[in-house]
């Protein structure tokens, strides 16, 4: 990396439950449609959509006295995640499949991340061809109401699609 200050994983909205509840979320949605999106494949998009957040296991490093983030920050760029995607998408039989979901989950993790209001330079998504930074500055990084209306348009989502479920089959 170049002398860059690496932002240490401080952007905590959208978190981690806005980022699992706007990818089962879509996938539900999808599922009305498209067979492919059943409970599993939806599983690997919510764990693609939280895979970008790997690097805050730095901050377990910070309390035993080593500092990881520079080392981790690769999880946090498109690249680094797709290639992480790439091998954990070889442990499953249906390889090309396990990528392109946990790839649909990691795409609604850039996009989200997107939104925020960045400290430093925002995101580096041509890494490692450009280290220009991208934000849209909508989010403020510690607003929570964002977390309440995923959770509240997923619950929506689960009784409609509940509701539906049932209708069809009387």
């Amino acid at each position: 990396m170049t002398g860059k200050v690496v932002n240490s994983g401080d952007d905590n909205m959208p978190d981690w439950i806005v980022h699992v509840a706007v990818a089962w979320t879509i996938c539900r949605v999808l599922r009305f449609r498209y067979s492919e999106f059943n409970p599993a494949n939806t599983a690997l998009v919510m764990i693609g959509s939280i895979l970008p957040d790997a690097i805050k296991v730095a901050v377990f490093s910070d309390v035993i006295g080593y500092n990881l983030w520079n080392l981790l920050y690769v999880f946090h760029l498109p690249i680094g995640t797709f290639i992480i995607a790439g091998i954990a998408s070889l442990f499953f039989r249906e390889k090309k499949t396990a990528f392109l979901f946990l790839s649909m989950g990691i795409l609604t993790h850039y996009a989200l991340d997107l939104l925020l209001i960045q400290v430093g330079y925002g995101m580096y998504l041509f890494y490692p061809v450009s280290w220009m930074g991208f934000s849209l500055n909508l989010v403020p990084n510690d607003d929570f109401y964002i977390t309440m209306l995923a959770l509240v348009i997923a619950l929506v989502v689960y009784l409609v699609s509940g509701w539906l479920e049932k209708k069809r089959t009387l």
